[in-house]
């Protein structure tokens, strides 16, 4: 499967991913894609040699066993 890098949520931005994506990581919060879930997320970008943005995007929700909309 190809991914995309293209992402589905900004830093800064809502989206009802971000709350499935802080079920997953058992990180309290709303659906905001705010710092510190940005920092987490740039932490496994890096662990699984994927762009380091902090943004959701697929390679993102792939290393996370997740899959988009």
């Amino acid at each position: 499967m190809q991914t995309t890098a293209a992402p589905y949520v900004l830093v800064g931005q809502r989206d009802p991913l971000v709350t499935r994506v802080r079920v997953v990581l058992n990180m309290l919060g709303s659906d905001e894609l705010d710092r510190p879930l940005a920092e987490v997320l740039r932490g496994i970008q890096r662990a699984n040699h994927l762009p380091v943005t902090g943004d959701l995007d697929e390679g993102t929700l792939v290393a996370l066993d997740m899959t988009a909309h």
